[in-house]
């Protein structure tokens, strides 16, 4: 797997993370979701823009006092949450192909192991 690839999938796994923390709860702020995924609030910000983009998250305002800084919550959209069982398939996917890798590693490394060890020294 190369380097784009694991870079994609790390940006569809916080992308899932994200659109599940909006799934689970009514409406967040950036600065919830940055808490409760313990991540930077600039990497929230960056992932909601994305998402806002591709409408899967609408912005909705709830600070109405003129002169104060606009309040604004995320809710995730019916098409957010097609993308989040659809993002969640496809990690599930991957991690049976890399768990499958990796089992059929460690019975390689299992069979190399014991052949060393019959080996007299």
């Amino acid at each position: 797997m190369g380097k784009e690839e694991l870079q994609e999938l790390a940006a569809q796994e916080a992308s899932l993370d994200l659109l599940r923390e909006l799934g689970d709860r009514d409406m967040c702020t950036q600065r919830e979701l940055s808490l409760k995924m313990d991540v930077s609030l600039g990497k929230v910000n960056y992932l909601l823009k994305k998402l806002v983009s591709r409408g899967l998250v609408s912005v909705k305002n709830f600070s109405s006092q003129s002169g104060k800084a606009k309040k604004v919550r995320y809710i995730l959209t019916p098409k957010g949450f097609t993308a989040r069982i659809d993002l969640t398939r496809h990690f599930l996917e991957w991690k049976e192909v890399e768990y499958l890798r990796l089992k059929k590693e460690w019975e390689r490394l299992s069979v190399e192991t014991e052949k060393n060890q019959e080996v007299p020294s």
